[in-house]
């Protein structure tokens, strides 16, 4: 008799706890994450070479997902050595001794279809700001794929100082835009 109130209670603490969503594995070689500024009537496109994703995200249940992005700073790369380590440097991405991007959920809400809502933290150059965009996330079995564009302003971020820190030399708004395929573990 004691065990029925017991088995009871479990069942309905098991009822209680939410659903936990899935875990997927980012495939790197086929997967991208690109930027786009301006620099003067030239928009400059680059990408960062070195990126690692833990993923949690259930299509059943999105606002239990739990996304968190690390961007090697120093991978930046735009095929242009003199800019690449200008970009490096102090004056923007400060990206010595392993200086990390840091992108973390807070919220997606489903918009319907495959296209959501997202609302994250990101931290970079020691400075955490609000950001908001749209993702299109496509669940095919164990492959998942998501595509979409965070708008950033690169000086929230205390990215341009000096002479960089207006838009004359160098855009303000950045466009970074992911592409990440990945499977389920």
């Amino acid at each position: 008799m004691i065990l029925r109130p017991c088995a009871a209670a479990l069942a309905v603490l098991l009822l209680a706890v939410p659903a936990w969503a899935r875990d997927w594995a980012v495939s790197p070689s086929d997967s991208s994450l690109t930027l786009t500024v301006q620099q003067g009537q030239t928009p400059i496109k680059a990408r960062f070479e070195r990126f690692d994703a833990e993923i949690g995200f259930d299509p059943a249940d999105p606002r239990q997902a739990e996304i968190v992005v690390e961007v090697d700073l120093a991978s930046f790369a735009s095929d242009d050595d003199q800019r690449d380590a200008q970009a490096r440097g102090p004056d923007f991405l400060a990206a010595g001794d392993g200086a990390r991007a840091i992108y973390r959920t807070t919220s997606v809400t489903p918009l319907g279809g495959d296209r959501y809502r997202v609302e994250a933290e990101l931290t970079l150059k020691g400075v955490t700001r609000q950001v908001s965009h749209e993702a299109i996330i496509t669940v095919d079995g164990d492959a998942a794929h998501a595509v979409g564009v965070v708008p950033i302003t690169r000086t929230d971020f205390g990215v341009g100082t000096g002479q960089f820190a207006t838009g004359g030399l160098v855009g303000l708004e950045v466009a970074v835009a992911f592409d990440l395929e990945a499977k389920a573990k």
